[in-house]
């Protein structure tokens, strides 16, 4: 399969997901208004419905606005954190954690746990508020599959990290400086995520073939169906820099190599 059909899968499969939360949210508005259309006789019936509206649409678009925002796979502290990116408070009760197949939760949110706007909540090994289940070593340094699930068991939020991200991530192309354009500062190498899921890119490494290498610094992701730029100088929102003061690639760099953080082979982008 090539690199585009790969591309347009994962577009669709990110296009179906929204405008199925999209026409669940339309369903949900037209049950609610057949519902209360005969009690809408009074300033108090009307204002029920209002109320009865906007708790349907909070929960529904709950999960497109919480998601995994970081894991810290660190025996020593191990966490996992949550964090609400839209508007709503939402109520966390019965949502579970689950790590790659699935076999057992890892934690469950008790009732009245809450997430306000912006906030960001911890799971940890340690004493907190929320712990896990497990008191042993839970995420596997060779890499895994980490998902938040609602109450009714739907995934919210996926996370991704060491070989369970090798089919997700590849190079997708190469630019670099010619006879025709001479700029070697921004010359840069892309990456592209082709699933669903947000990648940690933590430790990973980009390896240019008789040149440079970049490590990518802690906490590094890449959004589900995203893109990312590696520059050999330049400073751009969103993008990393080689910072190097020199070309990144000479006449003999022929090949880049993606390494995960264990230094395992990911994905390899040939050039002439």
């Amino acid at each position: 399969m090539n690199f585009e059909t790969r591309q347009n899968m994962a577009n669709e499969i990110w296009q179906t997901d929204a405008h199925s939360a999209l026409d669940k949210v339309h369903q949900q508005i037209k049950i609610n208004t057949l519902n209360t259309m005969p009690n809408l006789q009074n300033q108090r019936h009307a204002h029920g419905a209002v109320q009865s509206y906007w708790h349907s649409c909070f929960k529904l678009m709950a999960p497109l606005q919480v998601q995994i925002d970081y894991v810290s796979t660190c025996e020593a502290n191990e966490c996992i954190e949550i964090k609400n990116t839209g508007p709503a408070i939402i109520d966390l009760e019965n949502w579970y954690i689950e790590i790659s197949d699935g076999q057992q939760a890892l934690f469950t949110f008790p009732k009245n746990s809450y997430i306000k706007p912006n906030q960001i909540i911890k799971i940890e090994q340690q004493q907190s508020t929320f712990m896990f289940n497990s008191p042993s070593p839970l995420f596997s340094q060779k890499g895994a599959q980490i998902k938040l699930l609602d109450a009714e068991g739907s995934v919210v939020s996926c996370w991704i990290y060491g070989r369970k991200a090798h089919n997700s991530v590849i190079i997708s192309h190469i630019s670099h400086d010619d006879l025709a354009f001479k700029d070697s500062h921004r010359d840069h190498i892309e990456l592209i995520n082709l699933s669903t899921y947000w990648v940690d890119l933590s430790g990973w490494v980009l390896s240019i073939k008789d040149g440079l290498t970049f490590e990518f610094p802690k906490m590094s992701k890449m959004e589900p169906c995203s893109e990312i730029k590696i520059y050999a100088n330049h400073i751009e929102t969103g993008a990393h820099s080689f910072n190097s003061q020199s070309p990144i690639f000479n006449h003999e760099s022929k090949t880049v190599s993606l390494l995960d953080n264990n230094k395992q082979l990911v994905n390899e982008y040939h050039f002439a």
